[in-house]
């Protein structure tokens, strides 16, 4: 007679622990203007996704996950930052965008450095310091910006549910995009459930976004500032259109408005 197997074996839809609840919905109250400059912008002329991409909430928790417990795993840092990473790179993020939104555009003028300066040539006089206009966009967001994320069994080959991980990291996120574009975290709003709690319908109506993700194959180093190695675009940094529910009601030279379908 074959050997019976200690091991649990995953059903589908469950764990190895039989939970069905994979996927976690948290929602936030912008407090001020968001402002997350395209990856396809440059840096003079930005225009500003209209809400925050997976690869800038992965980016967000990756932030909290270290300053709370980065310095208890220094010992052996390098093993335990890859298995986190790769959890949080393999999540599956939808976003679902605050009820209305103005995007208002700015122009201004101010001075900063050369950075052809120490390249040029040394021969002839450079300038520090040089006028320059810069436009850019921000962003006022009014109800609740939503994000469902979770991870399919295929993709979680350990079976371990990390919810109340991902939970808690979500908690300490107070801002998305630039720095003091702070959000409010609302517990009262949290849900998990078997499935996405929500899903975007193209057919329904909608406004395309580019959306950069985490490549599946990079590595914490490719993405980390204080690493020699080097991101590559569309391996370690994947840009794909994405569709938000919102409709287009008014623009003109200084303002877009957008409601959400």
């Amino acid at each position: 007679m074959p050997k019976r197997s200690n091991k649990l074996e995953a059903v589908e839809g469950l764990d190895v622990d039989g939970n069905t609840n994979r996927w976690l919905t948290v929602a936030y109250q912008p407090v001020s203007l968001f402002s997350l400059k395209r990856s396809d912008a440059t840096s003079m002329a930005a225009r500003s996704n209209l809400v925050p991409t997976p690869y800038a909430i992965k980016m967000a928790l990756l932030k909290v996950l270290l300053e709370s417990q980065g310095k208890q795993h220094s010992n052996h840092f390098e093993q335990w930052i890859e298995n986190q990473f790769t959890w949080i790179r393999g999540l599956k993020i939808y976003i679902l965008p605050p009820e209305r939104l103005v995007v208002n555009r700015n122009g201004y003028k101010l001075r900063y450095y050369d950075q052809t300066a120490d390249k040029a040539d040394k021969s002839r006089p450079t300038i520090p310091m040089q006028d320059g206009f810069v436009f850019r966009e921000w962003v006022y967001l009014q109800g609740h910006l939503q994000i469902c994320c979770g991870e399919s069994l295929k993709g979680n080959r350990s079976g371990e549910n990390r919810l109340a991980e991902l939970e808690q990291l979500f908690t300490q996120i107070n801002y998305f995009g630039k720095r003091g574009c702070f959000f409010q975290y609302l517990p009262q709003y949290k849900q998990e459930t078997p499935e996405p709690s929500f899903q975007i319908n193209p057919t329904s109506g909608f406004t395309v976004q580019p959306m950069d993700d985490l490549g599946e194959k990079t590595t914490f180093n490719r993405i980390n500032p204080f690493s020699t190695e080097k991101a590559q675009l569309d391996r370690d940094r994947i840009i794909k259109p994405g569709f938000l529910p919102l409709q287009l009601m008014a623009s003109s030279i200084r303002y877009d408005f957008y409601q959400r379908y």
